[in-house]
């Protein structure tokens, strides 16, 4: 077997042929308990349903009712609990918990036929017979904004005082690729609220753009206004790092840009090669400094770059922002979104384990601190754990302080340690720490759970340990970036193994890449490699503009060209696809290992392979939810 992933041949990496599928899974409220000012991600919105559905057991409808009317923990801006009667219509449902009008609370909803072709309450109604909890589309007024926009909602079977129900909460997603309105992520809304979140929205919006406009949608990112306000813009670069398109004033389309690649300056990123490192893992947060025109002075600058695949190139896309050194006042507590090691199950969760980890040792000390990340679940389990290094500008000068993989590295000095990317890790984070007091760091690292070298993403902030100068952090080994995807990680043999929800994600995710790099010939391939057929798990590849099936593995499949109506009782989900970018699916379908007709939970996600959009999708066949 050869090792073919870019990254890996980059740092000179074993294959990954022989580890197990990793499961990062919810331990239960109290692990991860999210506010609702917190919620910023679907993943947060699942933690978020999850822990109000434990509330409600704990205290009962009517104090639960009252708590989630009052602005607090549930309920902050768009964000908020509901609560509605199991029925086949909104006809039928009677509205128990309804923040944003509680005048409607205790009474029928009526009708509601959404964007995708059928009552809400009754799809609501459908999957809560095939699963326990799950995943929600549709259209409703946003509380925030007064306008109807799409909203992901995950919501859980549930007994309201007798009554069945579900009890959820959704959110509002800027970038899908149905949204995007100019109206709400522009350059010029980026410059009003230079955010991580508004930043990311403006070049993922962006690479939407020019994935299906492919180079003719070039002009407009350089030259329209939405793209381009005085010192936020869009640029494009090749992954040879040469510019293709920016709404900087100052145009040097065609020429490397001297600061992405290690080639080039080596002052703005130490010689690190930041194409390679946003190649490799998708997206990507950078922090340096630039020149601010308006001031006339050097500022610490955010930015954010995301691969795409425009007319069958990789390109990479950016934006970023001028930034303030200390950023603590926009930072979350952990008061707002407690997180411990075992429910870390995303990037996105880390950033609020890290924040925790920071107020534990600022209020324990650093004794008692290191006694806990060394000895604590709360802070160690699996690949997820907490570090604490010098911050100098090399390793062969850091002093280790929390190493829990190999404690007897602490108190001692690491060593120089060359990542992919061109540069000693420690002058990495050194350099990042000088320019903001907090962020994201990508490298390669021993992951202690199989024991060999895989791509992280860690958050790292700027704390006093001791004294010294240090950073606190920890990180995330996934297993679906472009730069990973490895056979011997991601396949359907470990899926069916051990069928959950972020293996599913992952495993179709990266059977994405390979269709998005390959076109048709891709999704071709998927039909027959075994890494991607294992008995009752395979792919399927839909066209988007008519919902037929193109490739699959199971003859059954093709049965069921059209819109897939016959799946969801009338329900448009290939349109549901379409416009979320990414959905679950709840449907009966035979299991091809037992010819059986089962409930199946399938993951499906929206690609354009050489300007044509298509939906790869793979699913799996939990047991049964209802007692029999």
């Amino acid at each position: 077997m050869t090792c073919t992933t870019r990254l890996f041949s980059l740092i000179g990496l074993f294959c990954l042929s022989t580890i197990p599928a990793s499961a990062h899974l919810w331990r239960g409220c109290a692990d991860d308990s999210p506010a609702a000012s917190a919620v910023k991600t679907r993943g947060d919105v699942r933690a978020f349903v999850e822990c109000a559905a434990q509330f409600l057991e704990e205290v009962g409808p009517e104090e639960a009712r009252h708590a989630f009317n009052e602005d607090g923990p549930w309920k902050h801006g768009q964000i908020y609990v509901f609560v509605d009667g199991l029925a086949k219509s909104g006809l039928e449902s009677m509205t128990f918990v309804y923040p944003p009008d509680p005048a409607r609370e205790g009474q029928v909803w009526g009708a509601f036929i959404d964007d995708f072709g059928t009552d809400l309450f009754y799809e609501a109604y459908r999957m809560m017979q095939l699963v326990d909890a799950g995943w929600l589309y549709y259209s409703i007024l946003n509380p925030a904004t007064g306008v109807a926009s799409l909203k992901a909602s995950y919501a859980i079977e549930i007994d309201w005082d007798g009554h069945p129900a579900v009890i959820g909460a959704g959110i509002y997603e800027p970038d899908l690729p149905s949204t995007c309105r100019s109206e709400e992520v522009s350059a010029n809304g980026l410059g009003d609220n230079p955010s991580p979140e508004s930043l990311a929205a403006v070049v993922r919006c962006a690479a939407m753009m020019l994935e299906s406009g492919g180079y003719s949608a070039l002009d407009q990112l350089e030259h329209g206004s939405r793209w381009s306000d005085g010192v936020n813009y869009v640029f494009v670069m090749d992954l040879m790092g040469n510019q293709l398109a920016t709404g900087n004033p100052v145009r040097v389309n065609g020429n490397a840009l001297h600061e992405w690649r290690r080639a080039g300056r080596p002052d703005r990123f130490g010689g690190r090669d930041m194409v390679s490192m946003a190649d490799a893992f998708g997206e990507a947060y950078v922090y340096y400094d630039a020149y601010h025109p308006r001031t006339g002075a050097e500022q610490g600058k955010v930015g954010f770059l995301k691969r795409v695949v425009a007319n069958g190139v990789p390109l990479i896309v950016g934006s970023g922002y001028f930034s303030p050194r200390d950023q603590s006042s926009a930072r979350m507590s952990c008061a707002d979104r407690r997180v411990t090691a075992g429910a870390v199950r995303s990037r996105e969760q880390i950033q609020a384990f890290v924040q925790c980890a920071a107020e534990y040792a600022t209020d324990h000390g650093t004794a008692e601190a290191r006694r806990a990340f060394n000895e604590e679940e709360v802070w160690k389990h699996r690949d997820i754990y907490v570090f604490v290094d010098e911050v100098q500008p090399s390793g062969a000068d850091a002093l280790t302080y929390v190493f829990p993989p190999d404690p007897s590295r602490e108190g001692s000095l690491w060593g120089t340690s060359i990542d992919g990317f061109g540069t000693d890790y420690y002058f990495e984070l050194h350099r990042l720490l000088s320019v903001v007091d907090s962020g994201w760091i990508y490298y390669a690292f021993t992951n202690p759970a199989t024991g060999i070298w895989q791509p992280k993403s860690s958050y790292v902030m700027e704390i006093d340990w001791n004294g010294a100068r240090a950073a606190i952090g920890a990180g995330f080994y996934s297993t679906d970036l472009p730069g990973t995807c490895e056979p011997g990680v991601v396949n359907a043999a470990h899926l069916e193994e051990d069928p959950h929800e972020t293996a599913l994600q992952a495993f179709v995710r990266c059977a994405a890449l390979a269709v998005e790099a390959s076109g048709l010939f891709g999704g071709r391939s998927l039909e027959t490699d075994p890494r991607w057929n294992h008995h009752s798990i395979y792919p399927f590849v839909i066209d988007e503009a008519d919902g037929t099936v193109l490739f699959s593995s199971n003859p059954v499949s093709f049965r069921l060209s059209g819109r897939l109506e016959e799946l969801f009782d009338g329900r448009d989900m290939v349109e549901a696809t379409a416009t979320f970018g990414e959905t679950f699916w709840y449907y009966m379908s035979t299991n091809p290992e037992t010819g059986e007709v089962g409930a199946k939970t399938s993951f499906v996600k929206r690609v354009v392979a050489h300007g044509m959009p298509l939906l790869v999708g793979a699913g799996f066949y939990p047991p049964h939810h209802h007692d029999e």
